[in-house]
């Protein structure tokens, strides 16, 4: 590869790991409002998609835990390590923003997201600290079809 193609390749990728801490920086700094909480949901998409376990142990409170839709509670590390194996098998898997069927409720520095689909309803707990909203639980209830 020549050093003209070298450099292109070295300035795509600074300008994405530009945008990357654009978008944490926006999540981190746009307070406890609708729009941080958007932001940190689309964050987390990405990190699991992608696997990225630096931010998911950043999001993530040392106390997460996600309750499956068979009542199967797991803890933050196991959340990590499945987030890793997901990216391993899925490599390239398109990273989805927050749906707009999902609806935020803001209470003062809490915030519940509701995520409505066709299966299974499912909420994440967030709160926000010094600066940043961190995940602190997620429960997945399966939807049952109305008769």
């Amino acid at each position: 590869m020549g050093w003209v193609m070298k450099r292109v390749v070295f300035a795509g990728w600074v300008v994405g790991v530009c945008c990357v801490w654009s978008l944490a920086a926006s999540a981190a700094g746009s307070g406890p409002s609708e729009v941080g909480v958007r932001d940190v949901e689309n964050i987390w998409s990405r990190a699991f998609v992608t696997g990225d376990a630096k931010a998911l142990d950043d999001l993530l409170d040392p106390a997460y835990v996600s309750v499956s839709t068979n009542g199967v509670s797991r803890p933050k590390g196991e959340i990590i390590a499945a987030a890793s194996r997901f990216a391993a098998e899925h490599p390239n898997t398109p990273i989805s923003p927050l749906p707009p069927t999902s609806t935020i409720s803001l209470k003062g520095d809490t915030a519940v997201v509701t995520h409505h689909g066709a299966q299974e309803t499912s909420v994440d707990v967030f709160y926000y600290r010094q600066g940043h909203w961190h995940a602190w639980y997620s429960q997945h209830t399966k939807v049952t079809p109305v008769s």
